[in-house]
């Protein structure tokens, strides 16, 4: 865009983003597909709360053996309050957050503490999910609490 000629090529590594607990779940494995088609590198996810979803989505994934073609990465997150989870999902397109995990929140004494406590658990079951190359931890105004978190969780 300066007008300037680019000498040596630059070495990316480009990655792609998706939405795996957003339905359908089929459009969205076929969406990897294609991501990976057009040179994709690796996979983000949005946030994971929905597990249940991100497992069929994962299994779907490991059927067509795209687990293997590239690195995915699980986005998670600490929670802060039960209204903090409502309000993430209005704004975020297709989040879905289960009432479970709101109504932990909402009984929580310290739903801080219990968003990290929710964050760690999720992060220990994405370890064990197959096809997860790891994960995205995204702590919007408590990036102070990432090393507890992800010592906690195991991550090394």
């Amino acid at each position: 865009m300066s007008g300037r000629g680019i000498e040596v090529a630059p070495n990316l590594f480009i990655g792609a983003v998706e939405n795996p607990t957003n339905p359908p779940i089929e459009l969205r494995v076929e969406r990897v597909a294609r991501k990976i088609a057009a040179g994709a590198e690796f996979i983000q996810t949005n946030y994971i709360f929905d597990l249940d979803t991100f497992k069929t989505f994962m299994r779907r994934m490991r059927d067509r053996g795209l687990d293997h073609a590239i690195p995915i990465l699980a986005g998670v997150g600490p929670l802060s309050s039960a209204a903090a989870a409502r309000r993430m999902m209005k704004r975020v397109p297709g989040l879905n957050i289960p009432e479970a995990l709101i109504d932990r929140l909402d009984r929580s004494r310290d739903p801080k503490r219990e968003g990290r406590e929710i964050c760690i658990e999720l992060i220990q079951e994405l370890a064990v999910e197959p096809g997860v190359s790891g994960v995205h931890l995204m702590a919007f105004r408590r990036e102070h609490e990432i090393a507890e978190i992800l010592e906690r969780a195991g991550v090394r």
